[in-house]
């Protein structure tokens, strides 16, 4: 288990539409998919409490009734996004209850098999916000769209993040940032609604770094991943 430093919260946004999954979702909830037997939301949840943190929040919808079910005398909070605005605001949303601390952020749509990047980023964490980093490979990286590319590295630092390209192909070979981040109160202080604005603002000013997990991982955000993922987990 990881020692964590400090107090770090977990947060897991869970209140998105994922329409993109709409034909293998349960009950309305792409979170609950089974991959192997264990919802990707389970999945998420035990890699957190690996890693030694106790404090795990789940922000849901009052649209899916499912999750707060299946999470009932789970040890965890829930808390509800009202109507989904993003990421950013859902993470707002749990900083109810975690008030200023550093927050582990982790999408449960994006699975790692063969190792724990939330335990790597609480080992790693030295008080600036870190981002989980990914070399991209093939196969997964003919899936993927330009976002989240990370263009300039410097001593374990974050320069530079590229625009949003969603029509463009990933570049194979490029570092992407990759579902598992711990957002400090510096974020806060520059984030709006635009994740993306305000780690590159922390990037220029060198208070950003890179958690370089080295393993395969799998965004089952997609039809393909979720085939793929059950290929991965299931050998």
């Amino acid at each position: 288990m990881a020692e964590v430093s400090g107090t770090i919260w977990a947060i897991i946004p869970a209140a998105g539409l994922g329409t993109r999954m709409n034909e293998n979702a349960v009950l309305g909830c792409k979170e609950l998919i089974e991959i192997d037997g264990i919802t990707m939301l389970e999945r998420t949840i035990q890699e957190i409490e690996a890693a030694g943190i106790e404090q795990i929040v789940v922000v849901s919808s009052p649209n899916k009734p499912a999750i707060d079910a299946a999470l009932k005398n789970r040890g965890v909070q829930i808390v509800h996004q009202e109507e989904p605005k993003g990421l950013v605001d859902a993470v707002r949303c749990a900083r109810i209850l975690s008030g200023n601390s550093p927050c582990l952020v982790a999408l449960p749509d994006v699975l790692f098999p063969e190792t724990n990047p939330s335990a790597i980023l609480c080992d790693e964490f030295r008080g600036d916000c870190i981002l989980a980093v990914v070399q991209t490979e093939s196969p997964w990286v003919n899936h993927l769209c330009d976002t989240g590319r990370i263009t300039k590295f410097e001593d374990g630092y974050i320069l530079e993040i590229s625009d949003k390209n969603p029509h463009v192909p990933f570049p194979q070979g490029e570092y992407r940032i990759t579902g598992r981040a711990i957002w400090t109160q510096a974020f806060w202080d520059l984030a709006e609604m635009d994740e993306v604005a305000a780690l590159r603002k922390l990037a220029s000013t060198r208070n950003l770094h890179a958690s370089f997990v080295k393993t395969t991982y799998v965004d089952v955000g997609l039809p393909v991943g979720y085939k793929y993922a059950q290929t991965i987990f299931n050998r």
